[in-house]
């Protein structure tokens, strides 16, 4: 992977789309003193160049209709299956996140559930997976805070 060379502006920029995915470009022009069309312009170049992957909604899940049930899942997983259970488990919705680690485990999971019957059933479904050895889980009772990446 080549690591993409930055000035300021573009930095700004980005700085800017990370607080804010839908600020408009005239706005973000006039942050950075530029035109309009040099900010699209810099944007584009951006996501052509892969720095920029997409745009996404991060959710209040505490104002959300029902409450959830947040969950961290830790995986074991037969070594030649990993890529056939990550696959699987981008097709399950309650999985928000799937990394590898390092340690005595394959893989960390974010399971999210809107009760304890639907947590359960999807750690069971995980555990069914072909390849995958064990699991071990536990419910997050309050998330304190969460940084977005700079």
């Amino acid at each position: 992977m080549i690591r993409l060379k930055l000035d300021s502006k573009d930095q700004h920029i980005l700085a800017l789309l990370q607080q804010n995915a839908r600020l408009p470009t005239a706005e973000i022009a006039r942050a950075v003193n530029l035109a309009r069309s040099t900010v699209q312009e810099r944007i584009r170049r951006l996501e052509e160049r892969g720095m920029i992957e997409g745009y996404s909604v991060r959710l209040n899940v505490q104002l959300l209709p029902r409450p959830q049930f947040f969950s961290r899942v830790s995986v074991s997983v037969l070594a030649p299956c990993q890529a056939a259970v990550i696959g699987s488990l981008e097709r399950i919705p309650q999985v928000y996140c799937c990394e590898t680690v390092s340690g005595s485990v394959d893989l960390m999971l974010e399971v999210r559930a809107h009760d304890a019957a639907e947590l359960d059933a999807v750690i069971e479904k995980i555990s069914a997976l072909k390849g995958v050895e064990r699991t071990e889980s536990g419910i997050v009772l309050r998330e304190f805070f969460r940084r977005d990446l700079p």
